[in-house]
């Protein structure tokens, strides 16, 4: 087999320029597509880092305003208690708006007087009536129990009124100062109650309420409402009086018991500072006189227990 050498002087092989050329071209694209990725990542990486710092400064100013927040709560819930306090504090050292006067039973010839000064430690303050709605209003409330009636025909017998102490050696009555003012006509089961009004002069301030049984619990409440004043034995409405001016309140102190008194006992004198309605005065008529002894020199106490007179036509 004869194998031929080349030729010593052959020219080498030489590549076609349009293939140099692509293989440039695809190099600089590769190139380029590094260069283009970096670029993107760079500017990925920027943008990452300003939101970064974004959400930091969110996060600081939303604690600021989380902490803000927390002050005004904090703030909202001290007033809040300590308007509670104040509340609580008044509750409980305010003179109470519907406070017994005598709380049990006193003989009815044994003298009571109740301070008004809230300076004395023996007061119990009568709150006065203040800007109601329906104008001034309270109600008084006491039991009695009278044993007889005594035989002077000239001076009435004092159960108690709110006002003055001085007391006409005539008819035993107190002229100033009634608000109100509760009496036994003389030697008559009848009441004689006054209620002061604004005009001296006024002449329309007396209600008589007549026939009380004798020897029985007898409830009797005094009810005012604006200018209407009315008064209840035994939970039944007995009189009515329209006053044609103004009640003349007073801070005078509360006199039980007068000037000898009445043959009897009291029990449970209270005053309300709103008008009682019919279902609370019954209330006070079914709950019954308080037996239990308020004064250490009474020792009886079976006494009969209600009149029922006053649901019988006053037979």
């Amino acid at each position: 087999m004869n194998y031929q050498q080349p030729a010593a002087n052959a020219e080498p092989l030489k590549m076609p320029e349009s293939f140099s050329t692509g293989i440039r071209n695809v190099g600089d694209s590769l190139e380029n597509m590094q260069s283009n990725v970096t670029e993107s990542l760079n500017q990925f990486s920027q943008k990452a880092e300003a939101g970064a710092d974004a959400s930091s400064q969110f996060l600081q100013s939303n604690t600021i305003v989380a902490k803000f927040a927390f002050l005004i709560l904090i703030l909202v819930g001290f007033l809040l208690l300590m308007n509670l306090g104040i509340s609580l504090i008044a509750y409980f050292t305010s003179p109470s708006k519907n406070p017994y006067l005598i709380k049990g039973m006193i003989d009815g010839n044994n003298p009571r007087v109740i301070p008004q000064d809230p300076t004395n430690p023996d007061a119990i303050p009568i709150l006065r009536s203040n800007n109601e709605t329906t104008g001034a209003e309270f109600t008084w409330s006491t039991w009695l129990y009278l044993n007889d009636l005594g035989n002077d025909a000239k001076k009435y017998q004092h159960i108690f009124n709110k006002g003055d102490g001085n007391f006409s050696s005539i008819d035993n009555l107190t002229n100033i100062n009634n608000a109100p003012g509760m009496y036994i006509y003389p030697a008559t089961n009848s009441l004689h109650i006054v209620i002061d009004t604004v005009d001296s002069a006024d002449k329309n301030t007396v209600v008589d309420i007549s026939n009380v049984p004798i020897r029985k619990w007898v409830n009797v409440v005094l009810r005012l409402k604006n200018s209407v004043f009315d008064v209840y034995v035994n939970g039944v409405i007995s009189n009515r009086l329209i006053l044609q001016n103004v009640v003349k309140q007073n801070y005078n102190d509360v006199y039980v018991c007068q000037n000898g008194g009445f043959n009897g006992k009291l029990s449970n004198l209270r005053y309300y500072g709103y008008a009682l309605n019919v279902f609370e005065i019954n209330s006070i008529v079914y709950g019954g006189p308080n037996l239990s002894v308020s004064d250490k020199i009474l020792k009886q106490t079976n006494f009969n227990y209600l009149s029922n007179l006053w649901y019988s036509g006053h037979a």
